[in-house]
């Protein structure tokens, strides 16, 4: 008994690492093209602008630094809109 117990349990955590595997791929495939649409929105909205001598214009809550390797343009959060 002792020996298949043991067996069980080994599949069990076999099985575990490969939907952990599977998991992690699924997100990739979602958080890239999400990563995507928010940064298009931000950019549409009028609400992402390069900083003209450290400040941002009006209206703009996140700031432009860069681009990526895959051409998205990097952002980062600097300010709340208060409109």
């Amino acid at each position: 008994m002792k020996k298949r117990a043991k067996t069980a349990k080994s599949q069990r955590r076999a099985r575990a690492a490969v939907r952990a595997r599977a998991r992690k791929s699924a997100l990739g495939r979602i958080a890239k093209p999400a990563a995507e649409l928010f940064v298009k929105g931000v950019l549409v909205r009028g609400e992402a602008a390069k900083a003209v001598k450290g400040k941002l214009p009006p209206g703009v809550t996140h700031e432009i630094i860069g681009k990526s390797a895959d051409g998205l343009l990097l952002i980062k959060r600097r300010r709340f809109s208060l409109a």
